[in-house]
């Protein structure tokens, strides 16, 4: 932006106090597109998956903020690397999303912010499908989040939830903790980002080798994509 304050472009871009006195705003902004399309005919087990998870002030991913992000690079079905911080948030922290997850002000205190984390963590996903559990949640968190810091994002993406009311309709209950007591999984920190995260690929993982072991492509996972993905 300093760049095109010194331009010819200035006076378009960068009005003079008398404009913006008189009401007539101008604002350019400039984002950065981020793309990644992965090859319909991959096998899913060839492919580079990144679980991820975020804990939230709240659950409106316009107004609410990501206080912790966790991410867990699989590949061959095995965890090979993983991401996890806590972020220190622009807005208060609410009681009820402390008492959830157990994150208090102090803990985020002294955190990074999301303007330092974020370019971090879109690095880490580089080449890589993202996977969540309610995966409509967290992608409109990075996608709003990304636009709020000058980043575009368009990413394939897939959701255990949706997968779960696929392959196991007759169970009473979709949520993680129940498909954890399903397939005889324990949490070693529940509404925490990195264990809801190892979780959520364990789950994954037993889906593939049982009720799910006939997705072989990404391709297959079409109906469980979440937004423009495939």
């Amino acid at each position: 932006m300093s760049l095109l304050q010194h331009s010819m472009f200035q006076s378009v871009f960068f009005p003079n106090e008398d404009d913006e006195a008189s009401g007539r705003q101008h604002e350019l902004l400039l984002q950065k597109v981020l793309r990644y399309r992965a090859p319909t005919n991959r096998l899913i087990r060839d492919c580079r998956l990144v679980v991820f998870d975020f804990e939230t002030t709240g659950l409106d991913s316009y107004k609410d903020r990501i206080i912790e992000i966790g991410g867990l690079v699989v590949e061959n079905g095995k965890a090979v690397d993983e991401f996890s911080t806590l972020i220190k948030p622009d807005i208060p922290l609410p009681t009820t999303a402390s008492k959830i997850t157990g994150i208090t002000e102090e803990m985020l205190a002294d955190q990074p912010s999301i303007e330092d984390e974020l370019p971090k963590f879109l690095k880490f996903i580089e080449g890589s499908i993202l996977v969540a559990h309610n995966a409509e949640f967290d992608m409109a968190f990075l996608r709003n989040t990304c636009e709020r810091l000058g980043y575009q994002i368009q990413w394939p993406s897939f959701c255990t939830l949706k997968l779960a009311r696929a392959l196991l309709p007759d169970l009473e209950s979709k949520n993680l903790d129940t498909l954890a007591q399903h397939y005889q999984l324990s949490f070693e920190a529940r509404h925490r980002s990195i264990g809801d995260c190892k979780v959520t690929s364990a789950v994954l993982q037993s889906f593939l080798s049982s009720e799910g072991s006939h997705l072989e492509y990404w391709n297959d996972f079409e109906p469980y994509a979440v937004g423009q993905n495939i």
